[in-house]
């Protein structure tokens, strides 16, 4: 695992036994001086220069980085002897939206018609992780898989939705309703796209790593609590550790989508995914799964795995780091009175198993399942008990996020499958 000067962090090799292999590589201003990541990185794969390349820019990178276009321009220029670049970025739409429809999926295939995209171009994904996710579904079905290398952009792509072979899309208001495996040929790891990410969408990749700290990791829950104060404030050097770190976890544990999501990376996956979709996707990820992983560590508390004094030490750290504990989604009622999270439950477990229960932390560093039957008035005293949490808080801490339910209920139902 060695690295070059270009880089922040050695190379990782993604090598699992379904035969599954590419290079993550860490780098900074992958575009900009002399960075020679992305010609290094397709030269040790096996393309002869001058490869021809394609780039698709998530358009709300764009926005946050005016100049990103030109130095990409720039950087083709000065590398031509070795990257082909016929054509300017193509410039498409990103964010959760896009996982909710074909458009994505459109557009690729208007530019494989149109000879942009052939399964001899190798396509340059630069974005945030559901950009990556759309793309990725669309290149690996167009031409029987046209080859990609994915640049995240966000901190929630370069730690976990960027770096896996596995490729998520929504359905009406399921999230991550179908997955298909297209490994990338490479993913590099730029952290110099971060510096104009927003707050509330720096703070995603902050819960993934509190998940897999819980899940896997007891050690680097402790580095998490310590440095709460640190990843609210962004401080790079310790945010970029926080996201290798976590990479790293989700390299060791992901596998191909037919085998299922693995547990560990369940953990408050159901309520942060039920969170996400009943607030038509406006949800930020990071808070979703925050609140999420919160109500799982309650049901632990109360099933007697994970300690009271560790579930207050997550809670505290969660709310140090600008991470929220409770939401207010989570009280919605339905036309009879009834809890809508009772309804994304069973949703989950229809979908994940019945019998199999949710996954929750036995203590920090595993998990287990909790098969026993969880009532409304069980969800009830949590949601009660995580918003006294909140209430208690100092006010830099309390976190919520500025949607509020609507007035009447809305429906949660199962979408119909597209035929």
């Amino acid at each position: 695992m060695n690295r070059t000067r270009f880089q922040k962090f050695p190379t990782h090799i993604r090598n699992t036994g379904d035969q599954i292999s590419y290079p993550i590589t860490f780098t900074e201003e992958i575009f900009t001086g002399d960075n020679q990541t992305i010609r290094r990185t397709l030269a040790k794969l096996g393309y002869s220069p001058p490869t021809p390349c394609a780039v698709l820019v998530d358009s709300g990178l764009v926005a946050r980085n005016r100049n990103l276009i030109k130095q990409i321009l720039r950087h083709f220029q000065k590398e031509r002897a070795y990257l082909h670049l016929p054509e300017p970025p193509f410039i498409l739409s990103g964010g959760e939206t896009i996982k909710n429809s074909i458009k994505m999926h459109d557009e690729i295939a208007s530019l494989c018609e149109k000879g942009h995209l052939t399964r001899e171009t190798m396509v340059l994904i630069i974005g945030g992780g559901a950009f990556i996710d759309a793309a990725g579904t669309s290149l690996g079905q167009a031409l029987g898989g046209i080859p990609f290398v994915t640049i995240p952009s966000s901190t929630l792509g370069q730690c976990a939705a960027g770096i896996g072979c596995c490729r998520f899309m929504n359905q009406g208001e399921c999230k991550n309703f179908s997955a298909i495996q297209t490994p990338p040929k490479a993913v590099c790891i730029d952290f110099g796209l971060l510096k104009s990410l927003s707050f509330e969408h720096h703070l995603s990749g902050m819960a993934e790593a509190f998940k897999a700290a819980m899940a896997c990791d007891a050690d680097f829950f402790e580095v998490l609590c310590r440095k709460a104060r640190k990843i609210k404030q962004n401080k790079r050097e310790t945010v970029e550790r926080v996201l290798h770190k976590t990479a790293l976890l989700h390299l060791a544990i992901s596998h191909p989508p037919e085998k299922g999501i693995p547990e560990p990376l369940q953990l408050g996956c159901w309520g942060g995914w039920w969170l996400e979709s009943v607030s038509g996707f406006k949800l930020p990820h990071g808070h979703a799964l925050s609140v999420g992983l919160t109500l799982d560590s309650w049901l632990a508390l109360r099933a007697g795995t994970l300690p009271e004094e560790t579930f207050e030490r997550l809670t505290r750290a969660l709310m140090r780091c600008g991470l929220p504990v409770w939401n207010r989604f989570l009280e919605m009622k339905n036309e009879k009175g009834e809890l809508l999270l009772m309804e994304g439950l069973k949703r989950w477990k229809t979908t994940h198993g019945e019998g199999k229960g949710v996954v929750i932390p036995q203590g920090i560093g595993a998990v287990t399942r909790y098969t026993k039957p969880i009532h409304k008035e069980q969800l009830e005293k949590a949601i009660n008990t995580l918003r006294q949490i909140s209430q208690k808080g100092p006010a830099q801490e309390r976190r919520t996020f500025a949607i509020n339910p609507r007035r009447q209920s809305m429906p949660y139902q199962t979408p119909r499958p597209r035929i």
